[in-house]
C-alpha cells in the first residue's frame, strides 16, 4: 500500500509540475491508454484541446494541496485541492483523480472536480 501511496501521489505532483513547465508530452504522459474520455471526445481531440490551452499561456502555476490517497490494489483514488494560476485564469478547486498501475508506474484513469 504504501508504494501506492506515494506512487500516486508523485504522478499527480508530477503531473502539476509537468502543467506548470508548460511541458505538453510530460502531462500527457501522466494519463493512462485507457483514460475515460469528455463525452462525445477521441484521444487525439481531448490531447489536442489540452494542448492548446497549455501552450496558449505565458505561464501557469499548478500547486497540489492535501492530498488524500486510498489506495485498492492496482486503483488509487486522490483527493485534492488544485490551485491553478495563470496570466489569464485563477482556480482553486477539490479534484478526485482515480489512478490506475500498470506495471510499477501510475496513471490518471478518471478526473472529476468539485468532489
Amino acid at each position: 500500500i504504501l508504494s501506492g501511496l506515494v506512487g500516486s501521489e508523485m504522478c499527480i505532483r508530477d503531473r502539476a509540475k509537468a502543467w506548470s513547465a508548460r511541458d505538453v508530452k510530460a502531462y500527457l504522459n501522466a494519463y493512462a491508454s485507457d483514460f475515460v474520455l469528455p463525452a462525445g471526445q477521441s484521444r487525439k481531440d481531448w490531447a489536442d484541446e489540452r494542448r492548446a490551452r497549455i501552450e496558449d499561456k505565458g505561464r501557469i502555476s499548478v500547486k497540489i494541496e492535501t492530498p488524500q490517497v486510498t489506495v485498492s490494489g492496482n486503483t488509487a483514488t486522490v483527493k485534492f485541492r488544485q490551485i491553478y494560476d495563470s496570466d489569464r485564469t485563477k482556480a482553486n478547486s477539490r479534484k478526485t483523480l482515480v489512478m490506475t498501475r500498470q506495471g510499477n508506474k501510475w496513471y490518471i484513469k478518471q478526473e472529476r472536480s468539485g468532489s
